[in-house]
């Protein structure tokens, strides 16, 4: 298995993880508030929906940089 398919498999799973406890964050979530403010700018609904998608699309974000700063180390050293 090479190290891009490895990379990818963990990918997909951690967005999968992510979403999976959004749902269940999401599903406790909906009894404290109706909605919570991210950052100051963006109201999310403490629906389990609402939870996965956020959860998944950070999730996609973080691991899109981090591996992008891996493929830029390792084009690095190669030069």
């Amino acid at each position: 298995m090479g190290g891009r398919r490895v990379f990818l498999v963990i990918g997909v799973s951690v967005v999968l993880i992510s979403g999976i406890l959004g749902v269940f964050i999401g599903e406790n979530g909906g009894q404290v508030a109706e909605s919570i403010q991210l950052f100051g700018v963006l109201s999310l609904p403490t629906t389990p929906v609402a939870f996965a998608l956020y959860g998944m699309v950070v999730s996609v974000f973080a691991l899109a940089a981090l591996f992008g700063l891996v493929e830029f180390a390792s084009r690095l050293e190669e030069a």
